[in-house]
């Protein structure tokens, strides 16, 4: 019966070796399956947005060559434009090495109904709003990006994609925080908007710039209605004090000094 038990733990021993590397290499081929999959889902969603650029591609340039106008609804089937948005790009930024940002870098990205990105065709207008610590915004800077110029800052790319603008500032910001505000008017007069808080960091020594006054405070309300039974009442003086005439009161002249 030793004997028996002496053969038998071994073999057991090594049953359940066998089952430990069995579920080891099960799940290595599970995990090495699970991320094939991710990668094949990843490199379908990457080839419909390289479709659907592709098409809105062909579609403008065959409107490009026909030249007209087109109306919002055909826009829309033209370009497929749904919304903008402002990238994470959108930032300030230091080419100089020197402190503070003395540009301002701006990401714009165009997007369709399924939220791919888009190419199309328009004129851009940034506007830059500082915000000080009270709140209160206040303009900066406008930039307008023609049409032929916009498409020449296209950029696709694993981060971002979209229209990739670096802007100088036409007047130093005095508070690091900005709105920054992106418009794109299409051809056919549509106009798409957003906007995007960030903060940037201070040129030390830039020239500063006069703000225009704020505007006057809205005027006060009018006056109380009164009940009809209220009483005026008017304010009494405390006292009746009136100067006392100075007749027959003594005047004190200038010194004259006593001589011997």
């Amino acid at each position: 019966m030793r004997h028996g038990c002496r053969f038998l733990c071994p073999l057991f021993t090594s049953l359940l070796c066998l089952c430990a590397s069995a579920c080891k290499n099960k799940d290595l081929v599970e995990n090495e399956l699970r991320a094939r999959d991710i990668q094949y889902r990843e490199a379908l969603e990457e080839l419909g947005k390289a479709e659907t650029r592709n098409d809105s591609l062909l579609r403008e340039v065959e409107a490009l060559r026909k030249g007209s106008k087109f109306s919002p609804e055909k826009a829309a089937l033209t370009f497929g434009l749904k919304r903008i948005a402002l990238g994470r790009g959108t930032m300030g930024l230091d080419d100089d090495g020197l402190p503070g940002d003395e540009k301002l870098q701006v990401v714009v990205e165009p997007r369709d109904a399924d939220d791919h990105f888009i190419k199309t065709p328009g004129r851009l207008q940034i506007i830059v709003m500082e915000i000080n610590f009270q709140g209160v915004k206040m303009h900066l800077s406008t930039h307008v990006i023609e049409p032929d110029q916009l498409r020449q800052h296209w950029k696709q790319g694993l981060l971002s994609t979209g229209y990739h603008l670096q802007l100088t500032w036409k007047a130093f910001p005095q508070n690091e925080k900005l709105r920054i505000i992106a418009r794109l008017v299409l051809s056919d007069g549509r106009i798409y908007e957003t906007d995007k808080d960030i903060k940037v960091r201070l040129v030390p020594g830039a020239p500063r710039h006069e703000f225009p006054p704020p505007p006057t405070p809205l005027p006060e309300e009018g006056p109380a209605i009164l009940p009809s039974n209220h009483v005026e009442r008017r304010a009494t003086p405390v006292s009746n004090w009136q100067p006392v005439p100075l007749t027959g009161a003594v005047e004190l002249g200038r010194p004259i000094p006593i001589t011997p």
